[in-house]
């Protein structure tokens, strides 16, 4: 450099054309000077890097050759705009724009574009930058947060990020969701201000700087409300961990919340139901158990424990075992061999079984069992309930007690309406029976001492008349005779017919025929034959007391017998009156009666003893006016 020379010294133009175009080559943006025309004016060597044309293909040329459509029609339009209004689009503003290279290829750019002053004609220079890169790099940019927003939007699961100061920086579709929000009302937002309860929000405060100082307690996962848009609460399961910035400093939270609402109400209900289970099982004495075959693994319920008087720290026992230690010894061989059939049988059992428990109390069970396929073949699965009856055992030997009691006062009370006919049946063999003493006397004492052959004759009868006194004696006791209930194999005609000695003197006395009309054959069935005539007693005695109140009937009782698909039909005929619908509504009930003495009892206990046979005891009308009365017993099997 020559230190000598003169810096006053002024350059030549050629000098600053030079410098002007080494300044210009120099710039790394493309520079572009146009005249008022539109025309190339300046093209430096950026530009042409950037469009891939050589500046002597350009200078002169109007600047659109550089645009793609539409910019290219309409910059024309534009420039003539800006010329005569000075409102401008681009020239003075910047903005990004699309260019087109010299292959044909458009891209983005970014141009700067501005007037040079005290140019006439007006001039203008324009810097213009290719943005591909950068837009690609936005793009990518965009695609990776799109793709991460949409795996946090596939989350099944409320994901918040928390800054130290407790705003919301991100929040997933899940939480919105959850939350009512979209998520431009919760980004930036105070979390504690906007969705926790104002209750709890000191506490999730401290909290959150518990977690940004290091407490791994605060970490743990918790359960905490929420407050949703609406005002309501829900649970949320919440597990946490910290954000660092680039120097490793806790930044910040980033949260994973589960709506477990439901799920909780769903727990809390199923708790209160087996809570309710357990109450009513022990209520009702009824327990339940499963048990698992082959291995014989199983499960009972505390109620199960407690009616067999088990501690149930002790386990569950197998069947064999149960049976071995609470089975009463005259129903362990019935209930194991009940048990096993009903278990090769992989159907349905009822058992009913007495144990022995622990303190030698007995007790009645019944169980209710059912045989399913297990989960792996062959495997079984046995469950079935165990209920304690011992209290319905009592109260139904109560009843039965109390309804044989009541069936005996009611044959009392049948034989008291028919004392007058037994007491003249029972009458006429003892008057003979007198009269033939007396005539054995007046033999003994004629003269000459009595003839044996009469003599004989008078013993004889004498003793025909006893036995026919004893036998209507005999069963009148049988009748009234309190006993309990037992189930024969009966012959309905012969019942019948045996029952004529009670029925027939009763009949006599009040002026009324007892008409047999059986069937040949009938069935046999199993049945009390005290119970039986019981109703068939009082069916009778209902029909003469309906004969007696309706003067000028036909007075006869017919009592017949058939068979009525599978069972043995017994009838007892009346050509009464008949029975008014109005009384016939209640003729069952206990207590209803329309006689003067009557109880009201013999019509709903003979009803309850045909239905204790399985039978049906009903009425209908006789034709040609009257009543008939009629049962059922089902027949037996091949009788």
């Amino acid at each position: 450099m020559d230190t000598n020379a003169d810096p006053s010294a002024a350059a030549t133009p050629q000098q600053d054309g030079n410098e002007l175009k080494a300044l210009l080559d120099a710039a790394i943006d493309g520079v572009i000077v146009i005249d008022h025309a539109g025309r190339i004016a300046t093209f430096n060597a950026a530009a042409e890097r950037l469009f891939g044309y050589p500046s002597s293909e350009v200078i002169g040329q109007r600047v659109e050759m550089l645009m793609p459509e539409p910019y290219r029609t309409g910059h024309d339009a534009y420039m003539t705009s800006y010329q005569r209004t000075g409102k401008a689009r681009i020239i003075g503003i910047g903005r990004e724009v699309a260019a087109r290279r010299r292959d044909g290829t458009v891209f983005p750019a970014s141009l700067a574009v501005g007037e040079i002053p005290g140019s006439v004609p007006k001039r203008y220079v324009g810097f213009i930058h290719d943005i591909s890169a950068r837009k690609a790099a936005t793009a990518a940019l965009r695609r990776e947060r799109d793709r991460a927003q949409s795996y946090l939007d596939l989350a099944q699961v409320m994901l918040v990020a928390l800054d130290a100061a407790g705003h919301i920086t991100l929040i997933n579709r899940k939480g919105c969701e959850i939350l009512g929000y979209t998520e431009a009302e919760l980004v930036s937002r105070d979390w504690f201000e906007q969705c926790v309860s104002p209750t709890h929000r000191d506490a999730a405060r401290a909290a959150l700087r518990a977690a940004l100082q290091g407490d791994g307690r605060a970490l743990e996962y918790t359960e905490d409300e929420v407050i949703t848009r609406e005002g309501h609460a829900k649970l949320i399961g919440w597990r946490t961990t910290r954000i660092h910035d680039e120097q490793g400093n806790a930044s910040g939270l980033l949260c994973s919340g589960e709506d477990i609402t439901e799920q909780r109400r769903s727990e809390q209900a199923l708790k209160r139901s087996e809570q309710l289970l357990i109450s009513a099982q022990a209520i009702a004495k009824f327990g339940n158990f499963e048990i698992h075959l082959p291995d014989r693994a199983s499960l009972w319920s505390q109620q199960v424990y407690d009616i067999i008087g088990r501690d149930p720290d002790a386990g569950p026992l197998a069947p064999e075992e149960f049976a071995g230690q609470f089975l009463h010894p005259d129903d362990r061989d019935r209930f194991l061999h009940d048990w096993r059939r009903g278990v090769a049988e992989s159907g349905r059992f009822d058992l009913e079984y007495r144990i022995v428990r622990p303190d030698g109390s007995t007790r009645v069970v019944h169980t209710l069992a059912q045989t399913l396929p297990g989960k792996d073949a062959p495997s079984l699965v046995v469950t079935g309930t165990v209920h304690d009856i011992t209290d319905r055992k009592l109260a139904e030997e109560e009843l039965r007690q109390g309804q044989e009691r009541l069936t005996h006062v009611a044959r009392l009370s049948t034989m008291g309406e028919m004392a007058t006919g037994l007491a003249h049946e029972i009458n006429q063999p003892l008057t003979a029976i007198a009269t033939y003493a007396q005539a054995s006397t007046r033999l003994m004492d004629a003269p000459g001492g009595a003839d044996p052959v009469e003599l004989r004759e008078v013993l004889v009868q004498i003793t025909a008349q006893a036995l026919r006194a004893g036998e209507v004696i005999r069963r009148l006791r049988a009748f009234v005779k309190n006993r309990a209930a037992r189930t024969e194999t009966l012959d309905m005609n012969r019942l019948i017919e045996d029952l004529r000695v009670l029925a027939e003197p009763d009949a006599r006395v009040n002026d009324v025929r007892l008409t047999l009309e059986l069937a040949p054959t009938v069935p046999t069935v199993a049945a009390d034959p005290v119970q039986i005539q019981q109703v068939l007693l009082n069916l009778v005695r209902n029909a003469i007391d309906a004969m007696l109140e309706a003067p000028g009937a036909p007075r006869e009782v017919v009592i017949t017998t058939a068979v009525v698909d599978q069972d043995v039909e017994v009838c007892v005929i009346d050509r009464a009156g008949g029975i008014p619908p109005e009384v016939a509504l209640h003729l069952f009930n206990p207590f209803y009666t329309t006689k003067e003495a009557g109880t009201g009892l013999g019509l709903a206990i003979s009803r309850s003893i045909i239905r204790a046979h399985r039978g049906k005891l009903g009425h209908r009308p006789t034709p040609g006016g009257g009543t008939t009365f009629h049962f059922t017993l089902p027949q037996l099997p091949g009788g």
